[in-house]
């Protein structure tokens, strides 16, 4: 009992490890087989048992590439033999990983670091740290550019950290990043405002018809005034403030007037000359 109990839980913890690898990253073939070894470090597994796993983790697009080595494996070290094909049909040529350094990759979405990251995976040691920190700061916006130019430090892992802090100190907030509450705040406002707008054109409105009825008024009052003096003026000698005023009809004919219009002093001056 003891010996199938071992048995069992040997199985299960192999299921268990098993399970924690993917399938198999046709993008990143060598960073998968680094996760799968690693997973599989403790296990102490046979070259066949490795080989095996694998298998199992390859889709059908990936069998197809290797049916040569399925159909007829070779003796010894078929784990080696199927990794090495893998890597040589899915990795990319090291012409191909410095080409795409220097103009394929993009930022995108990602950190700086993210960025970083990825370039020294293609470039593998391949190119120095000046170079790779050179073709790194090309794919940054302008503005983290300027900052990075002035930091004392020139270690390229010290300079993608200052990078992300940049970044996301400046990054522009989405819509998606606006909550309910601040909308219905940001709403809210705009609809004040909208009403205080409203406002100010009332009274200004207003104020134009105001300016507008007394200026009608005070223009017909001058005209008015303006006519009444003139009617005044056009009539001989007449003031309200002499006693010597004469109507129209004695100023012109004297003695010979038939009509008069009081107040006139003819007949006043006629009793004084009289005396």
């Amino acid at each position: 009992m003891s010996y199938e109990s071992d048995i069992n839980k040997s199985e299960v913890e192999q299921i268990t490890v098993t399970s924690r690898i993917a399938e198999f990253w046709e993008d990143q073939p060598r960073t998968w087989f680094i996760h799968a070894e690693s997973v599989l470090f403790n296990q102490k597994l046979s070259d066949d048992a490795k080989y095996h796993l694998v298998i199992a983790k390859l889709g059908k697009n990936v069998v197809s590439q290797v049916t040569d080595i399925l159909i007829k494996p070779p003796k010894e070290k078929k784990y080696d033999t199927l990794k090495a094909r893998l890597l040589a049909i899915y990795e990319e040529s090291e012409s191909h990983q410095l080409q795409k350094l220097i103009g394929e990759m993009e930022l995108g979405d990602q950190k700086p670091s993210q960025l970083l990251r990825r370039m020294k995976d293609l470039a593998r040691d391949k190119i120095s740290d000046e170079t790779l920190l050179l073709l790194w700061q090309n794919h940054l916006p302008t503005s983290v550019r300027a900052v990075l130019v002035v930091t004392d430090s020139k270690d390229i892992n010290t300079l993608a950290s200052v990078a992300d802090k940049v970044m996301e100190t400046t990054r522009p907030i989405s819509i998606g990043e606006v909550n309910t509450a601040d909308t219905a705040t940001l709403i809210s406002q705009i609809a004040r405002i909208n009403i205080r707008l409203d406002e100010i054109q009332s009274q200004r409105n207003g104020q134009r018809r105001e300016r507008y009825r007394y200026g009608f008024r005070g223009r017909y009052a001058n005209r008015a005034r303006s006519s009444s003096r003139g009617r005044r003026n056009t009539t001989p000698h007449r003031s309200a403030a002499r006693d010597d005023w004469m109507c129209f009809y004695h100023y012109r004919f004297k003695e010979q007037a038939h009509k008069c219009v009081p107040p006139c002093a003819w007949e006043k001056k006629q009793n004084q000359s009289g005396n």
